[in-house]
């Protein structure tokens, strides 16, 4: 079981609907830098990226008797990113930390974790305005508590780069992807407003 301390179990215990995990994902300052952090090192520092703050999600998720489910989101020349994921009698939904204002969360009313992930096709795309989605692999997080990922105080960045061993469904390949047209100027800007440019991928 894990030891969280009393602040962490008070907080964890107030974020007790996605729609406050949600939001408390979105105050936290973006982490620009290249590392990984545990849920207890972003709830110490307020800081993550959208693999930290998937972590977080998940874990808050966890505690309130979920499992602690995440999508890996594969792209082509872009930044890959993750999902939260949850299941409830309306459908599947999603919580999700993102330098984009259009890769956020999701209502649970999605029939299956494929119909979950094509609600993002339309608006995953680089800054150059290419879409850019192409495979997804839904993961349980307890195949990797010997990371001890809700609490460690280490890096754990090789446990996110290891998502990518996972077995992944394709959506498009890289070339088929290429053929699809741009997305309109009026997304692209929508899609970025109030991003830390420091934090996107560089197409």
């Amino acid at each position: 079981m894990t030891q969280w301390v009393p602040s962490e179990r008070r907080l964890l215990r107030q974020l007790n609907t996605p729609r406050k995990i949600q939001d408390h994902l979105d105050q936290l300052t973006y982490n620009c830098e290249n590392s990984a952090f545990s849920p207890r090192m972003v709830m110490i520092t307020n800081e993550g990226h959208c693999f930290e703050g998937g972590l977080l999600a998940a874990a808050a998720l966890e505690f309130q008797g979920m499992k602690p489910l995440m999508v890996d989101l594969e792209a082509h020349n872009d930044d890959h990113h993750v999902l939260a994921v949850y299941q409830t009698k309306t459908g599947w939904g999603s919580i999700a930390k993102s330098n984009t204002a259009l890769l956020r969360a999701r209502a649970p009313f999605y029939r299956s974790v494929r119909e979950l992930v094509m609600s993002y096709f339309d608006f995953y795309f680089n800054t150059k305005g290419e879409l850019s989605l192409t495979s997804y692999a839904l993961i349980n997080l307890n195949k990797y508590n010997h990371w001890d990922w809700r609490t460690s105080e280490k890096d754990l960045e090789e446990m996110g780069m290891s998502f990518w061993k996972e077995k992944h469904s394709k959506l498009m390949t890289p070339a088929h992807i290429r053929m699809l047209p741009k997305v309109s100027k009026t997304t692209l800007e929508a899609c970025f407003l109030g991003a830390n440019p420091d934090g996107l991928f560089k197409a």
